[in-house]
């Protein structure tokens, strides 16, 4: 029997890995080193990242200026004259270390790429997503790494998702992902289904769809590898 879908896109952070533990963790040590550990401190500055963040996403900063931005931002927030393009590059060395799974996530994506091809699509800074790549053992896993600043476009852009299809057909190939702003409404704009991995049981805005919702990873699986009739 034909398959359903020939080729699997998938996200990575909130995803496959645990970047809200992973970050928490990078910021914490980042705070330590500047002498700025507080109750607060993280959330003020993840304010600020996720400011940049939707900026990209809205492609009014590049992912070059978004990696030293946040840091001036904070920075001039806490009135320290920090080198912000310093800060920035520890941090990512420190956030680059953090290659942390999710619960069942290796299992996943080892039968998924038994199966089928297996592309890792990934909004992020180049230096961190290699570096955690590097430490994880799916990254063996993986037919192609598509990442947003080695290509010079983000999702939800419609051409990041035709660079990761490498010719697939749109309707032949899957996205599997948590981020609304980026893999759902980017898949929806490219054209491809979306399995949403939404394990916190968020609605969808109006106007965006998702062919498929899980709440965990193992029940995408027989989604992905689902053969026409």
């Amino acid at each position: 029997m034909a398959r359903r879908y020939e080729l699997i896109l998938l996200d990575a952070d909130d995803t496959i890995f645990d970047f809200q533990t992973g970050n928490r963790n990078a910021v914490g040590r980042l705070m330590d080193e500047l002498g700025l550990a507080s109750p607060t401190v993280f959330d003020e500055y993840q304010a600020i990242n996720h400011a940049c963040w939707k900026a990209l996403e809205r492609g009014e900063m590049t992912q070059e200026t978004l990696h030293v931005e946040r840091f001036r931002r904070f920075l001039r927030q806490k009135s320290r004259g920090d080198d912000p393009e310093a800060v920035a590059n520890r941090f990512a060395e420190l956030l680059g270390q953090q290659a942390i799974p999710l619960p069942g996530a290796e299992a996943f994506v080892r039968a998924l790429a038994a199966d089928r091809p297996v592309v890792l699509l990934t909004n992020g800074i180049a230096r961190i997503q290699r570096d955690r790549l590097a430490r994880s053992p799916m990254s063996a896993l993986f037919q192609r790494v598509v990442i947003s600043q080695e290509v010079g476009v983000a999702k939800p852009d419609p051409a990041i998702f035709q660079i990761a299809l490498g010719g697939t057909a749109p309707d032949r190939a899957l996205m599997i992902g948590d981020g609304i702003s980026s893999d759902v409404l980017g898949a929806n704009r490219a054209g491809v289904d979306v399995c949403w991995f939404n394990p916190a049981g968020k609605a969808l805005p109006e106007g965006l769809h998702a062919e498929y919702e899980v709440r965990a990873l193992a029940d995408c699986l027989p989604i992905a590898l689902q053969s026409l009739a």
